[in-house]
């Protein structure tokens, strides 16, 4: 209870602070005894009168004892009264007194303090550095210092000073996860950038903005700004490693200039020699990289990505002890999604935080799993575990015990000195590209949005009278391009979704929503043809494939939906019919996209379904009014339906994940045999999968094996499960290899896997320039084509959100991406207005296809868009290079030939490219596999490289043509402005191991 003063009272007290205040000021003018001035001092520091207490203390002669004591005082007087330039001079000038350790730590690390608030972090930095060497345990300057190097990058010098803190106990939850992940980001960017306009030439500022700019994928702005620092700060091993990273992808005498610049003491920073590790195995020096990934891990064994790709490399070498490497790096991937995990639950839940120690224990960082002991103790103090924890381990919590223990130390248990050391000027990448070939930027690239020639909207079911989205209102629909009538012209097939009242279990099928055909008409319009053409609709449409499931030589559509899937035989007189009950479709699942290949290289086409959610009110719940996550759901095993070549399929397990396989995007993927496909399939909001094929001794002769981790496509980069949708797979640097796009949820960024030798990948979406521009947007059907042929594959991307975020300031539809391929796999994307008004429209895009529908050369796409138009988007472009196009037909395997090579060389290029199937998301591209030849004349040869192991090669073809080939033909239908001519080619067959 208080007591309200009387107006005396407060009289009374201002004239007790009036006499004390006077009686300092007469002292200040009567007396010169130094104790007296230090405790005159004190006495107005202690009632606010802070520059009264600087005059006093100046008083103080410098040669008497207390002026260290002085200067401290008057430091800490400045700071109070918000000016800490004058604070700091106050506090160094105590350096140039005779004082103990005690006060001249204290001075150091006042200074540091107040440097850091006049935005001058590297003298802060030095400054804390100095107060740790006279006083080490002093934990306020390791928490300085742990901050302001993972701040700017610096995640390696972070690392003592985690490290300190975790064994003294006194390490908050925060600095325990970024110590357990020191690849996570510190993202302060306002404050850099308020440091920036204190000290605008300050280095650790400098840095930490170019880190920023680093982490986010805006390599141009992260270049530009690390070029400028190691001007004049060259010894900066962080901005050198973060400047090496964004060479290694793409520019070969920038980054051996570079390599020559560093200094000696490059050798003693881990990420210098995971650049080194990046550039041998680029360039196919496996052994050589294995070395430097290893001298990384041994300078830090917590170094995450030197681990997983040791363990990548090894095991592609056949190395037993790659083994070891996979396992740590799963350990520490998982370590990281579980820091995720605690990050995002405020550390609330018991179970991550026990599964981190757990992960810490297995890994051998002892200590670390010790504080988060410490932190569960407090936190869950019914829990028996953490003391369980802490009595296992307290034998060895010592000063010698190290950050990893020896047993659990890869780097120390396996040497592998004896690989060849890196050099970096022995090699060069070849990649069958001029140098400085950096594509046709003359040419002006435009797309247009036809009007009026499709008249089709994907019905996702929405009920408007209900808040919120349901998950299969999410997902849309799909698209697919084919010639149907084999009329010369490409159509398109649309899958439709249906009304779906909210709370029923399935929804309403009726003849006003059903899956759409459109045939073209000589490639000038569209024609509805779909009640002609298609037998009735079964279901609730996701995806779809266009394929020949039964070798006749039509194109046949299978349909995905979110119940029993849809297929549907061409009976080759352009009408289709539903043979899905004799094919042995049964299942009931929720199927997103689908593949018509043959998959154990039999001749005989299967089928594959990407499946996607299921559980209980996967079709009804609305989860706190907006649409659900993924992962309150469970996962919907994928299934392999094998064709027995009477126009039936068995459903097979075959090794196929069932644990995590939310499935929405697939694409085939040849490595090793042209004649069994590997499937990619991005999962949302978990590791996607890579489903190796092989031989195997039962009914169907083939075993899916998931080799995505070792490969490096389970993840990002970061080592982080990413919400993936779409896929688009092509050459997209020129260097002979298959590349795999991925489109992602908003608030993380696309990724970009670039295949490199060994059957390995890397995320170079950062170095892309693919990384900063995706953040904002919902990603979904996306495809490679290259727009302006200049030899270059460019990306056409479509979003749009899963529900309406607009009243929280967020997006609902959103707008088209276009990325110009600028070579060497480099991309920009050119302001929307310049290629297009389409580009300025938003949608809820979805499934998209890649055609050339007007036969003129230049690629196409088609979007199926959710609540609008279909999108048929027409290239348009001026100043374009020449073409040349291939469409293959086996005659001795499957008929689409899915797994053919084409290698199309003229005199200066040399291009190869792949027959995939799957087409990334709910989508069939047209069966044509297009080149863009630049300025090219004609082309010196084309070889075709057939599943069956037979080769068809073409000499001296003319360019601005599609040639239509038939395996085992010395003949071969050219076509030219939709005129056909006959070309005489030349036929060679060989055994590549691969005929059966």
């Amino acid at each position: 209870m208080s007591i309200p003063r009387s107006r005396a009272t407060w009289v009374l007290i201002g004239c007790l602070t009036a006499v004390v205040i006077a009686c300092v000021v007469y002292s200040f003018v009567t007396t010169t005894d130094p104790p007296q001035l230090l405790l005159q001092a004190r006495t107005a520091l202690e009632v606010g009168a802070y520059r009264r207490a600087e005059q006093i203390a100046s008083r103080i002669p410098e040669d008497a004892v207390e002026k260290v004591a002085g200067y401290l005082l008057s430091g800490e007087a400045a700071q109070r009264d918000g000016r800490p330039r004058e604070s700091a001079r106050y506090y160094t000038a105590v350096l140039d007194l005779p004082a103990n350790d005690d006060d001249t730590a204290m001075a150091l690390f006042s200074a540091a303090e107040a440097h850091r608030e006049l935005g001058e972090l590297s003298v802060s930095v030095d400054l804390y550095r100095r107060t740790l060497s006279l006083a080490p345990n002093n934990g306020a300057a390791h928490e300085r210092l742990a901050y302001l190097h993972s701040l700017s990058g610096r995640r390696w010098d972070a690392l003592p000073h985690y490290f300190f803190l975790a064994r003294s106990g006194s390490a908050t939850i925060d600095e325990l996860i970024l110590f357990g992940d020191l690849d996570r980001p510190i993202e302060r960017l306002d404050y850099l950038k308020e440091c920036a306009s204190k000290a605008p030439d300050d280095p650790t500022v400098a840095l930490g903005i170019a880190a920023h700019a680093f982490w986010e994928g805006d390599s141009e702005t992260a270049e530009a700004s690390l070029l400028r620092l190691l001007q004049d700060e060259s010894e900066n091993l962080t901005g050198q490693a973060m400047l090496g990273e964004l060479l290694v992808e793409r520019d070969v005498d920038a980054l051996i200039e570079w390599h020559q610049r560093l200094p000696a003491s490059a050798d003693l920073h881990p990420d210098i020699w995971y650049v080194r590790g990046r550039w041998a195995q680029r360039n196919d020096q496996q052994r050589m990289a294995c070395r430097c990934f290893w001298q990384a891990a041994r300078l830090h064994p917590t170094h995450r990505r030197a681990i997983y790709q040791l363990g990548q490399l090894l095991t592609s070498l056949d190395e037993e002890r790659g083994q070891d490497y996979v396992a740590q790096a799963r350990l520490l991937v998982e370590l990281t999604q579980v820091l995720d995990d605690i990050l995002r639950s405020k550390s609330s839940r018991e179970a991550p935080i026990r599964r981190a120690v757990e992960l810490l224990e297995q890994t051998g960082r002892v200590w670390e799993a010790c504080a988060w002991g410490v932190v569960a103790r407090k936190k869950f103090p019914d829990a028996d575990w953490p003391r369980e924890l802490l009595a296992r381990n307290r034998s060895l919590l010592n000063d010698s015990l190290p950050l990893v223990i020896q047993e659990q130390n890869l780097a120390l248990r396996h040497d592998m000195s004896d690989y060849p050391e890196f050099v970096v000027d022995k090699f060069r990448p070849n990649v069958g590209v001029p140098a400085g070939d950096s594509g046709n930027n003359s040419a002006e690239i435009v797309f247009v949005e036809e009007s009026g020639l499709l008249d089709f909207v994907y019905e996702n079911g929405d009920d408007v009278g209900t808040k919120g989205s349901r998950q299969f209102e999410q997902t849309g629909g799909g698209v697919a391009a084919l010639d149907y009538d084999s009329d010369g012209h490409v159509d398109l097939f649309f899958t439709q979704g249906a009304q779906w009242k909210t709370g029923d279990l399935r929804p309403t099928i009726s003849r006003q929503t059903t899956d759409t055909m459109f045939r073209s008409q000589d490639g000038i319009d569209f024609a509805d043809s779909t009640t002609r053409s298609l037998p009735d609709d079964l279901g609730f449409g996701q995806g779809c494939a266009a394929g020949d499931f039964n070798n006749d030589g039509f194109t046949d559509l299978y349909v995905a939906n979110t119940g029993r899937n849809q297929l549907l035989q061409n009976l080759g007189d352009g009408t289709f019919l539903d043979v899905s009950d004799s094919a042995g479709l049964s299942h009931e699942d929720w199927t997103a996209s689908v593949i018509i290949v043959d998959m154990n290289a039999d001749d005989v086409p299967d089928l594959f379904d990407v499946n996607y959610l299921e559980g209980e009110g996967v079709f009804e719940a609305i989860c706190n009014g907006r649409a659900c996550s993924p992962s309150v759901f469970a996962a919907a095993p994928d299934r392999l339906l094998m064709g027995r070549g009477d126009g039936a399929f068995d459903s097979q397990k075959l090794a196929i994940p069932k644990d995590s396989s939310k499935g929405l995007g697939v694409v085939t993927f040849f490595s090793e045999d042209s004649r069994r496909p590997s499937l990619f399939i991005a999962n949302d909001q978990t590791a996607n999968f890579l489903l190796k094929n092989r031989a195997a001794e039962n009914r169907f002769n083939i075993e899916l094996y998931d080799d995505a981790f070792s490969t490096g496509v389970a993840f990002d980069g970061d080592g982080l499960a990413m919400a993936c949708m779409g896929i688009a797979a092509d050459d997209a640097n020129g260097d002979g290899y298959t590349d795999l796009f991925v489109t992602n949820f908003a608030d993380e960024s696309n990724t970009l896997y670039a295949h490199v030798p060994g059957g390995l990948f890397q995320d170079v979406s950062s170095t892309a320039g693919l990384k900063a521009t995706s953040y904002s947007y919902v990603g979904w059907g996306t495809q490679f084509l290259d727009a302006d042929l200049d030899g270059w594959s460019d990306l056409v991307v479509t979003n749009g959100h899963v529900d309406d975020f607009r009243d929280e300031g967020g997006q609902y539809k959103m707008r088209p991406q276009f990325f110009r391929n600028t070579g060497g796999g480099r991309f920009k994307e050119p302001p929307a207005k310049e290629i297009g008004r389409y580009f300025l429209k938003k949608f809820r895009g979805r499934g998209l296809a890649r055609l050339d529908w007007n036969q003129d050369g230049l690629m196409d796409f088609v979007v199926s868009n959710i609540g609008d138009q279909a999108s048929l988007v027409t290239n348009k472009s001026v100043g374009t290079g020449r073409f040349l196009g291939i469409r293959c037909h086996a005659t001795t395997t499957a008929r689409d030939a899915i797994g053919s090579t084409v290698i199309v060389s003229t005199q200066t290029r040399r291009w190869t490219k792949y027959l995939l199937a799957g087409d990334g998301y709910m989508a069939s591209n047209e069966k044509l596999i297009h080149f863009g030849i630049g300025n090219e004349d004609a082309v010196s040869r084309v070889e075709i490289r057939w599943p069956s192991g037979a080769t068809t090669t073409i000499a001296d073809a003319p360019s601005d043509v599609t040639i239509d080939v038939v395996e085992g033909s010395v003949h071969a239908t050219l076509w030219r402005a939709a005129r056909p001519e006959t070309l005489t080619v030349s036929v060679k067959t060989q055994s590549t191991g691969n005929t059966h």
